[in-house]
């Protein structure tokens, strides 16, 4: 009977650190660009005012980058499972961006309004 008490409060202590870890993204912030396990950008396009705070999450097993091609000149470090980078958006434009690890499958933009 013990086994299964301890067995139930593994259960409960793990389940409750995946809900911690998937709620790292305060609910007051901007928009979220998230990294699912599939070597693409969720959602691929966003469309922000000006003096927006976008956030991107690493959601994958794997190591991702956000490196912009044009609108501005930013490069996250490398973004580890589970880590987070965030870029405000102070200009209009079109924000072209990629994961310079898998660039071929993983694009998006940011569309940047007055």
């Amino acid at each position: 009977m013990q086994r299964w008490m301890v067995v139930l409060a593994l259960i409960g202590w793990i389940g409750a650190g995946c809900m911690a870890s998937s709620s790292r993204v305060p609910q007051t912030a901007g928009p979220v660009i998230r990294m699912p396990k599939s070597y693409r950008f969720d959602p691929p396009t966003l469309q922000v005012k000006v003096g927006t705070t976008v956030i991107w999450v690493n959601e994958d097993n794997f190591t991702h980058n956000v490196h912009f091609l044009s609108g501005a000149d930013w490069q996250s470090p490398p973004l580890r499972p589970g880590q987070q980078i965030s870029f405000t958006f102070t200009r209009p434009g079109e924000y072209r961006y990629q994961c310079d690890f898998h660039a071929q499958m993983m694009k998006g933009t940011v569309m940047v309004t007055p």
